[in-house]
């Protein structure tokens, strides 16, 4: 219990203080261009963008979690056939909301905006850590250790990219990367059986046959899967790429 609340007690603490810098950026950034009633009222809702690309994710996983009823109906598919179908109905969810919606990065690819993308990230972990260690606080407290620091190290790679080449700089790359990577289900899952059981035993259709599982029990870490970990990694996925 102590070990859980101090991974995500700094949380919202960090939301908040990415929140103020990006807007202390932005007021010495546009100070000889707007006056300062004006600029204040533009940057109180500057959030909103952000906050509408995380419910829109949100909303995405839920659709991606219904999936996995209506693929297992089809019969005489394999759990890999399965699970390429899963992906692609999701992938092809994630295309149509992105065409209705328009681009993550249509009005936060200015003035640093990245950080307030970041914080409303963290303020959603936050939440969804705190409201899933209510329903299953083992699941919880595993997934927090993977989660927090992927969304506390999440920042874009090209705000590295056009600085000066070091070896933290590097660290950090490498630690983004490697956390990434991890923290995506499937790529995990797929992970974890290869060295328990062996190279040869994991395969694409390892993470179907955990997911068909969680979801025959009614899992709580299913709902963690695909309602907490799952958005927040597309969310962290859309900060590094952010331009």
């Amino acid at each position: 219990m102590i070990a859980f609340a101090l991974l995500i007690a700094p949380l919202p603490i960090v939301a908040a203080a990415l929140f103020s810098d990006s807007k202390r950026k932005e007021s010495s950034m546009d100070a000889s261009e707007k006056s300062e009633e004006v600029e204040r009222e533009a940057d109180s809702w500057k959030w909103l963008h952000a906050a509408k690309v995380v419910f829109m994710v949100h909303l995405w996983t839920v659709v991606v979690s219904l999936l996995p009823y209506k693929i297992s109906q089809f019969s005489g598919i394999t759990t890999t056939t399965s699970m390429l179908l899963w992906v692609g109905f999701s992938v092809a969810s994630l295309l149509i909301l992105y065409r209705v919606m328009g681009s993550p990065y249509s009005y936060s690819s200015k003035n640093g905006e990245w950080k307030i993308l970041k914080a409303v990230t963290v303020a959603a972990a936050s939440i969804g850590l705190g409201l899933m260690s209510i329903i299953n606080f083992s699941t919880a407290q595993i997934g927090a250790m993977l989660l927090v620091p992927m969304c506390l190290m999440v920042r874009p790679l090209r705000r590295h990219a056009v600085a000066a080449f070091s070896l933290r700089i590097l660290v950090h790359h490498a630690c983004n990367l490697a956390l990434v990577l991890v923290g995506f289900p499937p790529a995990g899952s797929i992970i974890v059986k290869a060295f328990s059981e062996g190279f040869e035993r994991a395969s694409i259709g390892t993470f179907w046959e955990w997911a068909e599982f969680l979801w025959a029990w009614n899992s709580a870490t299913y709902l963690y899967l695909l309602l907490v970990h799952l958005p927040c990694w597309v969310l962290c996925v859309l900060i590094l790429c952010h331009p």
